[in-house]
């Protein structure tokens, strides 16, 4: 019991100070148009350079799209954002976004969620094969 107490101590500090370094609090991916709108939120950071934005259809390796800075140093919740105008595709297949946490020295960490959005609205495809009916 005792040791099962130091683990969960241990957990939890270790937990702390991966929120403190710059630990992403939410992610968020929402369709608008013709882009996706990437959101996120640190509650604190430390040392932390910048967030890569790394996208991948399907199962297909990740690819670098962009990257934005980092407050770098702040006690309070940071949100940002980043809109990916290249996405659009009229297909079915899916896209996933992650980040990874770029700091100032120190291995980068690439944050463990990933989002996905469909390829395309369910309109387009719709109104595509409506047109593909009339040629």
């Amino acid at each position: 019991m005792h040791n099962q107490l130091i683990k969960i101590g241990f957990i939890l500090v270790f937990s702390t100070l991966l929120i403190a370094n710059g630990q992403i609090s939410e992610f968020h991916a929402t369709r608008q148009n013709n882009a996706v709108l990437l959101e996120w939120a640190t509650e604190s950071e430390s040392g932390l350079k910048s967030f890569e934005i790394q996208r991948r259809c399907d199962q297909s390796p990740w690819l670098k799209i962009g990257s934005v800075s980092a407050a770098g140093e702040t006690t309070e919740k940071t949100y940002y954002s980043y809109i990916d105008y290249s996405v659009y595709k009229p297909t079915d297949s899916s896209f996933s976004y992650q980040i990874v946490l770029i700091y100032q020295s120190g291995p980068n960490v690439t944050y463990d969620t990933i989002v996905t959005v469909s390829g395309s609205s369910g309109i387009r495809h719709t109104w595509g094969s409506i047109k593909a009916t009339f040629r």
